[in-house]
């Protein structure tokens, strides 16, 4: 991409980027707590390859599943979509939701660029809808299943455990009620529409209001009927939510290849695992783009109750830099690839048309 482009992406994504250096600034601070760049090279040239590995391959292992849940849904209607594509979108989604508050960009940035591929507008948002509500339900299943044999643990140990989940609870299942109410109820998608649109006639965006309207009810009746008919799908709503499991799993699987990669033992892997899915349920709430901050200090309050004080800086900035900076860059890098790419495309198309 042209620096014009990439100057472009920074300035509609400055808040995302801002987030990103308040998250490096808590590294250098954690840094300067373990000891400096000394300490932590010297904890990481003792750090086991075969764990190393295992941290990356459930990264990877994680982008592959959550394209394929994307993929579960498009591929219903969208025969010639690829999975590359699919996982092209996923990557993108990710990208924007490590740069927006809440996480709220990564769905709309999703959606475009399933537009971009062909498949309707309607269409895409009921595919991306659907699988957010899985990935929020199974934060929840997921985190109470774990809590039944490990609350007591965590509650005497994590100040206000009770009180956070419960939060992060709530906060679930209103966004899980509210999207399925505008999802199944037409009427109620269409009021919220005609505010939208009178908001942006208002901003002078949009100069033919009814037309613009009619667009958008258009899409809406589609986006219902897609929706209802995804939900009708039974052996892949239960496809997508197994998918989302798997996701989930090789993503609370990471701090314990983490924790062995500092050759330590003694502390079961379910229990490690609990602490991950405890930690991201309450993440949900934090506004922050990317959780700057906040998830570095999460994982060190609920880690450092398995690390030894020497290896839990070092095991911070490992966990933020697979979780964190590396969605950010191979999205990125995906991202300004696709954009390159079309831009390719169009200018080859434009000139066979001269």
């Amino acid at each position: 991409m042209d620096n014009g482009g990439f100057a472009k992406f920074v300035k509609q994504n400055w808040f995302g980027f801002v987030s990103i250096g308040i998250s490096i600034t808590m590294l250098i601070i954690y840094l300067i707590k373990a000891g400096g760049i000394n300490e932590l090279a010297d904890s990481f040239a003792y750090i086991n390859k075969f764990w190393l590995a295992g941290m990356v391959i459930c990264m990877l292992a994680f982008w592959l599943a959550d394209g394929s849940v994307l993929h579960v849904y498009v591929a219903m209607k969208y025969k010639n979509h690829s999975y590359i594509k699919s996982l092209k979108t996923t990557m993108i989604g990710l990208l924007y939701n490590n740069l927006t508050p809440f996480g709220t960009g990564g769905q709309p940035m999703q959606v475009y660029d399933l537009t971009l591929d062909n498949v309707s507008a309607g269409d895409a948002v009921s595919f991306v809808m659907v699988k957010t509500l899985l990935y929020q339900m199974c934060l929840i299943v997921y985190a109470a299943a774990v809590l039944i044999f490990t609350f007591g643990f965590f509650r005497e140990r994590i100040p206000h455990l009770a009180l956070l989940m419960w939060a992060g609870v709530c906060i679930n299942v209103v966004f899980i009620t509210a999207v399925c109410a505008v999802s199944l109820k037409k009427a109620a998608a269409e009021k919220i529409a005609a505010v939208i649109v009178r908001l942006l006639a208002a901003l002078r965006i949009v100069k033919n209001r009814g037309r613009v309207t009619e667009l958008f009810n258009m899409q809406i009746t589609r986006f219902n009927r897609s929706f209802t008919l995804l939900f009708q799908k039974k052996d892949k709503l239960v496809l997508g939510f197994l998918l989302t499991v798997l996701q989930q799993t090789l993503y609370y699987c990471l701090p314990y290849c983490i924790y062995r990669g500092f050759n330590m033992s003694g502390v079961s892997f379910a229990l490690i695992l609990s602490a991950q899915a405890i930690f991201s349920l309450i993440m949900t709430f934090v506004p922050i783009p990317g959780g700057s901050g906040v998830a570095e200090s999460g994982f060190y309050l609920f880690y450092e109750l398995f690390f030894t004080q020497g290896d839990i800086m070092p095991a911070v900035f490992l966990w933020r830099f697979l979780t964190y900076y590396s969605t950010i860059i191979v999205g990125g890098a995906v991202g300004f690839y696709d954009s390159h790419r079309r831009g390719k495309s169009i200018k080859t198309s434009d000139a066979k048309s001269i």
